[in-house]
């Protein structure tokens, strides 16, 4: 038999395969040695329902994985610098952030992880310069990638877990009539409610912003960009006279 917490539990969760591998867990756990089912029929049809969710809810996208977070840019307290391989390799690096790959933005990612134990000022400079336009490119991507997890339709909750949830609480209330139930088991249910959908609506705001910030921050970059490049023309050519 569940408990009104593990059905509360189960209903406030974003539909994910970990979710889908407790509600299976639970049904394991209701079945007796000769694998008939035990437990009142209503948690019974609650798991089911349940389980029944998460092939007919769109899957929502995988995790993005940021190259400041990926495993592999872990610092390496034996950098204590650039080399000239390093060096060149850096100078070598697409000046677009957008055009650095995933691979290359790890690499630098770990690099910047060790700035802190360069002894040369200027080579921490140089890697700062090129990691944190890459850093605010995928910042983007990663909140793009949140909206649209956050975006994702949540699946309705199944009818069954009012008569579940009023079941667990009759059972752990002895002194309540099996229909006095009913309203603490609407009210426990609305405030879980409640909690998932303003997460969801705080993940989604927050991603909005970080959007907006990595937009801005291409703005300044792509503003930049074109202010040398003017300076870098000849007069004739309608660049910088210094005038």
């Amino acid at each position: 038999m569940l408990s009104s917490k593990q059905i509360l539990d189960l209903v406030g969760q974003e539909p994910k395969p970990a979710l889908a591998g407790r509600v299976a867990q639970h049904q394991r756990s209701m079945r007796t040695s000769t694998n008939a089912t035990s437990g009142p029929a209503s948690h019974v049809k609650f798991l089911a329902d349940m389980a029944a969710q998460f092939t007919s809810t769109p899957r929502a996208p995988e995790k993005y994985l940021h190259p400041g977070e990926d495993p592999k840019a872990m610092p390496d307290t034996r950098w204590t610098g650039l080399s000239p391989a390093g060096l060149a390799w850096l100078q070598g690096l697409p000046t677009d952030p957008e055009q650095v790959s995933y691979d290359d933005a790890v690499q630098l990612a770990k690099m910047a992880a060790n700035t802190s134990a360069f002894k040369d000022a200027q080579s921490a400079l140089l890697v700062g310069q090129k990691w944190v336009p890459v850093k605010e490119v995928h910042d983007g991507r990663a909140a793009q990638a949140v909206l649209t997890n956050a975006q994702v339709s949540a699946p309705s909750v199944p009818s069954s877990v009012m008569p579940a949830l009023t079941d667990a609480i009759a059972a752990e209330t002895p002194t309540l009539e099996p229909d006095e139930a009913v309203a603490p088991a609407g009210a426990r249910l609305r405030a879980v409610l409640d909690q998932r959908s303003t997460a969801r609506e705080g993940k989604v705001l927050d991603a909005r912003a970080a959007i907006a910030k990595a937009g801005e921050a291409r703005a300044r970059r792509t503003s930049t960009t074109k202010i040398i490049y003017d300076q870098s023309r000849p007069a004739s050519l309608g660049g910088w006279t210094g005038s």
